[in-house]
């Protein structure tokens, strides 16, 4: 364990913007595409496809979605070629077998109150990196793939139907991306449960500011770092 540190600044502004314009989109596309998927409030008369009502609620859908694959690509750039040492893809090191060893099982212990005290990192410890991992870059990447095929629906023989066609036939039919896509949407509330309850634990129990730290940039009464190299 390291030295404490008062107050260190961890989030940069192009992280903390990223993070808030993805709330925003993840917030939007699940709203627009539940209500695409099952319009029970409001719900549209006679054929869908003639409904204006249904078409907004498409097209701010379909917006959110750019807004969302322009954000996640600029947050890749940003862990590829920004000088910031926290925004490097969270600290995921699932190469290193330390990463795996008692930091991660300490972490896990942790959240489930099996002990009381735990390393305060000043990045994402090994939990949260895997977490991100897997619901954000994963889970986004799954998103946009499966989405831009739907999207090609729309103008076949256009960019997006070229590019990402070929998911419809991989995956059986176009009713079966559609499924699917809508099936896999639900990981993102499933992960903002997981998401609220570390970071407001980490508040209540910790103090480190983790909460504010993505508005502010600082995190307070933190230690360095564990090595997890």
């Amino acid at each position: 364990m390291g030295r404490i540190i008062e107050e260190i600044y961890v989030w940069r502004l192009p992280v903390r913007l990223y993070h808030w314009i993805n709330a925003l989109c993840i917030s939007l596309l699940l709203v627009t595409g539940f209500y695409i998927a099952g319009p029970v409030l409001m719900p549209p008369s006679g054929e869908a496809v003639s409904s204006h009502a249904l078409s907004w609620w498409r097209m701010l859908h379909f917006g959110a979605a750019f807004l969302f694959i322009a954000n996640f690509l600029f947050r890749m750039y940003w862990a590829l070629f920004g000088r910031d040492r926290y925004a490097r893809f969270g600290g995921f090191r699932p190469w290193s077998p330390r990463w795996w060893g008692e930091p991660f099982k300490e972490q896990v212990a942790s959240y489930l109150f099996l002990r009381q005290d735990e390393p305060n990192y000043v990045g994402h410890n090994p939990v949260a990196a895997l977490a991100n991992f897997i619901f954000i870059f994963c889970g986004s990447i799954f998103m946009i793939v499966t989405g831009m095929a739907l999207y090609g629906e729309n103008n076949p023989g256009g960019f997006s139907d070229q590019w990402f066609g070929w998911i419809i036939p991989l995956l059986g039919s176009s009713y079966n991306l559609h499924y699917i896509h809508h099936a896999a949407a639900w990981i993102f509330p499933f992960y903002v449960i997981i998401h609220l309850y570390a970071v407001f634990r980490h508040d209540v129990v910790d103090r480190t500011s983790v909460t504010s730290s993505i508005i502010t940039g600082f995190k307070h009464k933190v230690e360095d770092e564990p090595s997890l190299d």
